[in-house]
């Protein structure tokens, strides 16, 4: 790896097919069974053959370079990364990685995963003006609660709490908890089909 650039890995992960843009747009899930198959088989692929500094230097890297490293930790479920991610939304420097944090998180599927979220939540979803990762980290959450038969997110989502406070703040394509948890579910599906 020590003779791995940083442009040679962009071109490698990031840039076939227009990977890290369908990453960020989600559109690889829309593009129909076929195609998301080959899409996910492909990231699963790729990230159980990347080596740890490569994503580490991923992880580094901006944020389609992060994005994609989120991506490719949790479809070949690399969980030695669980800590980088925590402290990626810890530090509220997901940037615009937020839905590949996310998605590794739901498909880590561990309690510490889902308290993880909740912090970051509680903290962003108090910034009202702060639109981005929310979504999906809250159906990251609501994910691993209902897997795991946990409850932790009753808090954010009492009535005009911290969910319903943020949500009327500004545009958002549905307020509905539950249809934020469907979309994680569709990007966990996918991965546990390829396994």
């Amino acid at each position: 790896m020590s003779g791995t650039s940083a442009g040679d890995l962009f071109a490698r992960y990031c840039l076939p097919g227009n990977r890290y843009k369908k990453l960020l747009s989600g559109s690889f899930i829309r593009a129909g069974r076929e195609q998301a198959l080959e899409f996910g088989a492909a990231m699963m692929g790729d990230g159980r053959q990347a080596s740890a500094s490569e994503l580490e230097q991923l992880l580094g890297g901006d944020w389609r370079e992060a994005l994609t490293a989120c991506w490719l930790i949790g479809f070949a479920l690399r969980s030695e990364f669980r800590e980088e991610l925590h402290g990626l939304i810890k530090e509220g420097d997901a940037r615009r990685t937020g839905k590949g944090v996310a998605f590794a998180l739901a498909r880590f599927c561990q309690p510490s995963d889902a308290y993880a979220l909740k912090r970051y939540l509680q903290r962003s979803l108090s910034e009202l003006q702060n639109r981005g990762n929310q979504p999906w980290c809250l159906g990251a959450l609501l994910y691993i609660e209902r897997r795991l038969g946990i409850r932790v997110s009753q808090d954010l989502l009492a009535s005009e709490g911290l969910w319903d406070r943020w949500s009327v703040a500004g545009f958002l394509e549905t307020d509905d908890p539950s249809y934020w948890e469907r979309e994680v579910a569709a990007w966990i599906e996918l991965a546990e089909s390829l396994n």
